[in-house]
């Protein structure tokens, strides 16, 4: 007989760099949610199960990720990490389930400025350059983070006056991931990066 493949999606703890990552302060005021009762978690999965058409994407994962983790999710192609990022970001719901982000609705943590994301492709103007893109998307947040600091931190700082779509992929993914650190949030997701 034919027997199908079984796929499924874990969450591995990534060791922390000596520098880099900062711990997330903002989760103790929001409310407990924790079995210790210190507070929410970063991003909290209970249950969750979600379809995509006819294939179940993600089968009843459970997933807690404390403040101050690095956390990879990693599984075949079609294990349900894509899925399970939309939903974390409140892109889609889960059939069942629940998803709650520093213990509230992932829509609500995202309009109060606590998420980040970095997706696999999109959003850049390809006739702005690297700092006109920067600059534009930090005009959106009331305090961000200066252009100049994230352009370095993001490693693009010398190609700031070229124009997005003389970028390669590496570099356009590069500012994706420097136009998600200006608002400083305190949960940064990144897929695919």
């Amino acid at each position: 007989g034919h027997k199908r493949a079984e796929t499924s999606l874990a969450a591995a703890p990534v060791p922390r760099p000596p520098t880099g990552a900062r711990t997330v302060t903002k989760a103790a005021a929001l409310g407990p949610s924790r079995a210790d009762g210190s507070g929410p978690h970063a991003v909290g999965l209970s249950e969750v199960q979600q379809r995509s058409g006819p294939v179940q994407a993600v089968r009843g994962i459970d997933v807690g990720i404390t403040s101050g983790e690095i956390v990879a999710f990693l599984g075949p192609n079609g294990a349900g990490k894509t899925t399970t990022i939309d939903m974390t970001l409140g892109l889609s719901n889960p059939m069942s389930g629940t998803v709650a982000v520093f213990g509230m609705d992932p829509r609500k943590a995202i309009s109060h400025g606590l998420v980040s994301a970095v997706m696999q492709s999109g959003g850049l103007l390809k006739d702005l350059t690297v700092g006109e893109t920067a600059l534009f998307t930090a005009s959106l947040f009331s305090h961000a983070r200066p252009v100049s600091e994230v352009l370095d931190r993001a490693g693009i700082s010398a190609i700031a006056n070229r124009r997005v779509g003389k970028c390669s992929g590496g570099e356009q993914q590069r500012l994706r991931f420097a136009l998600a650190l200006l608002p400083d949030p305190e949960l940064l997701i990144l897929d695919e990066p």
